[in-house]
């Protein structure tokens, strides 16, 4: 029986017979069938492909920033600050008086 219909579908005698005409239908749902099943696919693979790469830009991003953060607090600090402005050159001196707070009274 396999054999036979194998032998009709290689030969030709298919179209012959007319088994397309009558499942004409059937034939063109599963040729949409695949064709869906075909773009599903590779649109899936596009959306995984932009995911690694986003990945990847978001860990370079993250190791960026801890960079930027760390160097960002070890020159905020007082004296790494007053260090900075004498390798500058720049004559100027930490107050001797803590600030004052500026009250101004409403009239």
């Amino acid at each position: 029986m396999r054999r036979q219909i194998l032998e009709n579908i290689l030969g030709g005698q298919i179209l012959s017979k007319g088994l397309l005409v009558r499942n004409w239908k059937f034939i063109l749902y599963i040729f949409f069938l695949v064709l869906l099943y075909i773009s599903i696919h590779f649109g899936i693979r596009n959306t995984m492909s932009r995911m690694t790469a986003n990945e990847d830009i978001l860990r370079n991003m993250r190791s960026e920033y801890m960079g930027k953060y760390t160097r960002l607090l070890h020159t905020g600090k007082r004296g790494e600050i007053e260090k900075l402005l004498e390798e500058n050159g720049l004559n100027l001196v930490p107050p001797q008086t803590p600030p004052r707070r500026i009250i101004m009274e409403e009239k």
